[in-house]
């Protein structure tokens, strides 16, 4: 079964490049990243309202009470802002450096970052220690990104 799992994350990898390219065409095409970024989400969002209206009306899910809603953090609502650096990074980035130097540094950075919020437990649910093996997969990852930037 995590083979399944990995198999659908290698997958969204290959979307989050097709996305990156995609955007930089209407960037391209309009001359201007902003506008390429919001049309990712404004067609994002009416996707996910639709996702949303169809799982609801179907008995998936349900909409969250306000009671639930005031449980929230303040942190808990800065996915879209991160959303909007990575989409504008995406748009501007691999233009100026290649997507091989633009994704091999941004999965460097997110395997960096994962396993110190693994390590720390953050956001609590599941720790896990760094362990060598973690520690040389990181260092290989780091020198692929290298040499991928420098060839």
């Amino acid at each position: 079964m995590k083979l399944i799992y990995a198999l659908v994350a290698f997958t969204i990898g290959i979307f989050m490049n097709v996305q990156s390219g995609v955007n930089g065409q209407i960037r391209m095409i309009t001359g201007n990243p902003v506008f390429a970024s919001t049309v990712n989400f404004a067609v994002g969002t009416a996707a996910l309202l639709l996702l949303l209206l169809i799982t609801c009306k179907s008995g998936i899910y349900q909409l969250p009470s306000r009671r639930r809603l005031h449980h929230t953090q303040w942190w808990m609502w800065t996915g879209g802002p991160l959303g909007v650096i990575y989409v504008m990074a995406g748009v501007l980035l691999p233009a100026a450096i290649g997507f091989g130097a633009f994704f091999s540094m941004l999965v460097t950075g997110q395997l960096l970052f994962s396993a110190m919020m693994d390590q720390l437990n953050l956001p609590p649910g599941h720790r896990t220690e760094i362990s060598m093996r973690r520690v040389c997969g990181i260092l290989l990852l780091l020198a692929g990104a290298f040499i991928v930037q420098n060839t």
